[in-house]
């Protein structure tokens, strides 16, 4: 400000101020009038910018009229300070004014505290006596060289004091607003660039939304829980951002610079980036990797179906291979020949496991003058063609159908009047098959009748099974197998039948007891060589006894799953029972209670005879119950099960090597102790070990 000639006499900034507005014919009202209509204005500008800034949070900032009325009401005290200090600037004024503003404007939190209240920037809110000098009206104004101001400097001198004006500063009060003090944001806004309708930027976006997590993670941790900081990435080890499309990178082989494109390959340890001459020169090494890795996880699988299937390993012969082929494309062939039944039976082995018997193959399996049929998986077969086995092949005495479901009452009716030689006739799944079918087809078929078997079904009841023993009195095999509705007065029936030479019942619904059992074997026991009681959980010991007692040309016993069979009853079962001279095949799996003790018996009684041996899951076989192996020897077993026997180690592998010359198979599923330093013979197949699987 210059110095005017008429106020040399004034002395100090204060007098000099005063003086000056006098001559200008400033007052207080005019003073406060201005300051009111500036703080009103920039109270709305700073609303509507903290609104802008607070998009995508819950924190809203209104100002309300008590608010206003407050500014009011320190417009009152400013207006009583300006009376009591009249040589105060305007300046100093309207800054008190827009000060006492703000405190009301940070003072809408909810506890009303005063200590957090955030004061405007001093920058903004100082005295600036030039401000005051522009916002006279023009005319009064003198040029420093000259005594009017010209319209151009008028003008230039009040867009200058706009823009002055239109810039504020304001402190949003985050605190009361649940916010931590280090995360309290500060939204500085310019009105002149601020539109109504403006959006916030990116990081605005994430810095709000960072607030807002760490206000939800504040409530969580005043609400009681067990907040950790582990989410915090603050000090979170740091990785090198990947090159997206479109940047420039330095090739990690040639240190070239290249541009980077969605098709750019990454370094030979996963570090950095390759140009694309480098990228193409690695193309041959990465394919050749992929292809061995292919081919080595396809192997892997070759492998394990194979251990699962119990294929042995080596060079095929031509008949097998002829034989995969054929299978192979089984529905291009017209018509298979003349190549043997052996040849017959595989073919349509394979192709059931590959659920490729259709009604289509089925025909090629139907010739005129063969006398056994095997069916392995019709479930794709309807009905009408099931009718078309009786018509092609009247001359039928051997009929297996496994999974024939779609088989009705016509079919069974109709094979027991087409198929007059019929001896042997097994349905696994007939269950659309009634119980009047069965019925009629025992009274058709009558004494013919040699071996019959049934499973998978609730329609075989009682009636079923009283005209089976009554009209087929000459049956040698019946097998019963998972029956719903088999009982005790069931197995009672089977007493009339004294000609059995097998017997399976298995898997029952109904829990079965010893006694009908017992009367059972009492009947037909002297006369069998197979019996088949697994799964029939309730029977004890004593059924044990009168198979010692009847059974003496037993050669086949399966009795897993009965858990309440001892060890004391395995072993009496075997202990002088002189009237039997071994059993071939033996099945006791599960059976948990068997100890040393009665696999000694067992060895001793039938060591010599045992070809097939399956203690599975028996676990009372310790560590050291396998030392009795070095005083017996099987000279017969062929093939042997001792899978989850935690306890066979290398060691029982090889003694059992060296006790069994003929030994080909070993299943060993969950042997995890077996490794692959044990010992085995070219000639000897072991399946289920881990390190085989998972290699």
């Amino acid at each position: 400000m210059t110095r005017r000639s008429g106020a040399r006499g004034v002395r100090g900034p204060t007098s000099a101020l005063t003086e000056f507005l006098r001559e200008r014919g400033i007052d207080a009202n005019e003073i406060r009038r201005r300051a009111e209509g500036r703080a009103a204005r920039a109270l709305a500008e700073a609303t509507q910018a903290a609104q802008a800034a607070s998009v995508d949070q819950d924190v809203h900032v209104r100002v309300t009229a008590q608010g206003l009325d407050g500014a009011d009401d320190d417009g009152g005290e400013e207006e009583e300070d300006i009376r009591d200090h009249p040589a105060e600037s305007s300046a100093t004024a309207a800054a008190r004014r827009t000060i006492c503003v703000r405190r009301v404007f940070c003072n809408k939190g909810e506890d009303g505290e005063n200590e957090d209240q955030v004061m405007a920037d001093a920058d903004d809110d100082e005295y600036n006596p030039e401000d005051f000098e522009d916002e006279q009206d023009p005319s009064a104004n003198r040029d420093k060289g000259k005594g009017v101001a010209s319209p151009q400097t008028a003008d230039a001198a009040e867009n200058s004091r706009k823009r002055r004006r239109s810039t504020t500063t304001i402190t949003v009060n985050v605190r009361n607003l649940g916010i931590d003090d280090d995360d309290e944001q500060v939204a500085e806004a310019s009105s002149s660039k601020l539109k109504k309708n403006s959006k916030p930027t990116k990081a605005q976006l994430k810095k709000l939304k960072k607030s807002e997590a760490k206000k939800a993670k504040k409530a969580r941790r005043d609400a009681g829980e067990d907040v950790s900081d582990d989410d915090d990435n603050d000090f979170g080890p740091t990785t090198a951002a990947v090159p997206l499309p479109g940047q420039i990178a330095f090739c990690t082989e040639c240190n070239c610079r290249f541009t980077v494109t969605p098709y750019t390959k990454t370094g030979p340890n996963g570090e950095g980036m390759l140009c694309h001459p480098c990228g193409k020169a690695s193309a041959p090494v990465e394919a050749a990797a992929r292809k061995r890795k292919q081919a080595a996880r396809t192997t892997k699988k070759s492998n394990a179906r194979a251990l699962l299937d119990g294929e042995r390993g080596g060079i095929k012969s031509l008949q097998e291979l002829c034989i995969q082929l054929v299978a192979k494309h089984i529905d291009d062939v017209e018509a298979l020949g003349n190549i043997g039944s052996y040849n017959m039976d595989k073919i349509c082995q394979i192709i059931s496991k590959n659920r490729s018997l259709t009604d289509h193959t089925m025909k090629l399996f139907l010739e005129n003058g063969d006398t056994t049929l095997s069916l392995y998986d019709c479930y794709k077969i309807q009905p009408a063609n099931f009718r078309l086995i009786a018509a092609c092949v009247p001359t039928l005495r051997r009929l297996h159908l496994k999974y024939c479901g779609q088989m009705n009452d016509e079919c069974l009716d109709y094979y027991g009047t087409q198929l007059k030689n019929l001896e042997v006739l097994e349905l696994y799944g007939a269950f659309n098959v009634t119980e009047d079918c069965y019925v009629r087809f025992f009274k058709t078929i009558g004494r013919q009748l040699k071996e019959f078997g049934v499973s998978d079904t609730s329609r075989f009841r009682l009636a079923a099974l009283n005209a089976l023993v009554d009209n087929c009195p000459d049956l040698e095999v019946l097998r019963l197998r998972t029956l719903t509705h088999l009982d005790d007065q069931c197995i009672r029936l089977l007493t009339g039948l004294p000609n059995l030479t097998v017997l399976e019942i298995s898997e029952p619904s109904m829990e079965l007891t010893d006694k009908p059992i017992i009367d059972v074997l009492n009947t037909c026991g002297s006369g069998l060589k197979e019996l088949n009681l697994n799964g029939c959980s309730k029977l004890t010991d004593y059924t044990l006894e009168a198979i010692h007692n009847c059974c003496g040309k037993l050669e086949t016993l399966s009795i897993s799953h009965l858990e309440m069979v001892t060890n004391e009853g395995l072993s009496r079962l075997f202990i002088g029972w002189d009237i039997n001279y071994g059993l071939r095949d033996l099945n006791i799996e599960r059976c948990q209670n068997l100890e040393s003790s009665g696999f000694i018996r067992i060895i001793d009684h039938s060591g010599n005879t045992l070809e097939r041996l399956s203690v599975n899951s028996c676990k009372e076989l310790g560590r050291d119950d396998w030392y009795f192996f070095c005083y017996f020897k099987f000279k017969a077993l062929e093939e042997i099960d001792l899978s989850m026997i935690r306890t066979v180690t290398d060691d029982v592998i090889e003694q059992l090597l060296a006790i069994s010359p003929h030994l080909k198979v070993i299943k060993a599923w969950g042997c995890h102790k077996l490794t692959e330093s044990v010992k085995l013979r070219e000639d000897l197949h072991l399946i289920g070990r881990e390190a085989d699987i998972l290699s």
